[in-house]
């Protein structure tokens, strides 16, 4: 009998822990409004933007440990002023109920906006865009897709004097899907007057593009001639996309903290110019 008391106990526990989980995802109005979530954010126009994208796997390494300190220490380490992120769970027993997206922005003092892609009984799974400058706006819309639900997640943001507009998106495990989101981003996207970047894992190379982004007038940021993936299988599928002028290259930072790498630019803000 104390065997069984014990088990009701255990089991009372973690409905309990479910039940807050939940209520605390319903009190946010998670998948309905990205949030904002107050942070100490630079206001002043720098010379520059560092600009990153980084698929974290749910924070999950390839030695099977899920650590978002050691994720957000790597984010940190690339001095980025703009992140975005994909594969960011809140709430999933896989990560140990944690919400990753608000974890990040604490620890590394940032703004953040999250756009869930897949939502579940308990916990969602998504997109996420940190910045160091304040995010005037946001917005997110679900792509279509045959196979596992896709998002992109926008938001404006106020980089001194100059609204940047950043668009962070993950697309299918399908060609079929791909073609498919990348026409409905192209739809949403293409009417930009600002400076806009697109980042994300596209799930293919840039010769399987069978909608170009050139669509959008947005230019590819070439890797380096050094650094041909990233992805730790070799791979090249995450990009970063701009309408920005004069732009240079992106490197990336080979890790083991998740199964893709962060790629990373620095675009000078004075080589925008509306045309």
């Amino acid at each position: 009998m104390g065997l069984l008391r014990h088990i009701r106990y255990v089991s009372s526990l973690i409905l309990l822990i479910l039940w807050m989980q939940i209520a605390a995802i319903s009190s946010e109005q998670v998948g309905l409004t990205p949030k904002v979530l107050p942070a100490a954010v630079q206001t002043t126009t720098p010379a520059g933007l560092t600009i990153m994208t980084f698929n974290i796997h749910h924070g999950e390494g390839l030695d099977g440990t899920v650590n978002m300190k050691r994720i957000a220490a790597l984010i940190a380490g690339g001095q980025a002023d703009i992140i975005a992120l994909q594969e960011v769970d809140r709430y999933r027993l896989r990560s140990g109920f944690v919400d990753q997206a608000k974890e990040l922005s604490d620890l590394l003092g940032m703004q953040m906006v999250f756009a869930p892609s897949l939502t579940y009984r308990v916990g969602q799974f998504g997109n996420v865009i940190l910045s160091r400058f304040p995010i005037k706006d946001y917005s997110y819309e679900l792509l279509p897709g045959k196979l596992e639900t896709r998002s992109l997640l926008t938001a404006t943001i106020q980089v001194g004097s100059e609204s940047v507009q950043v668009a962070a998106t993950h697309l299918g495990l399908s060609q079929a899907d791909r073609t498919a989101q990348l026409a409905r981003i192209s739809e949403i996207l293409a009417g930009s007057k600002e400076p806009l970047i697109v980042a994300g894992d596209f799930n293919m190379e840039l010769e399987s593009f069978l909608t170009k982004m050139d669509i959008m007038k947005l230019t590819n940021i070439p890797l380096r001639p050094t650094m041909k993936a990233t992805l730790a299988d070799g791979k090249s599928i995450d990009d970063l996309f701009t309408n920005w002028p004069h732009i240079g290259s992106a490197w990336t930072i080979p890790t083991n903290y998740s199964d893709h790498f962060p790629v990373i630019t620095r675009i000078p803000l004075g080589s925008w110019v509306r045309v």
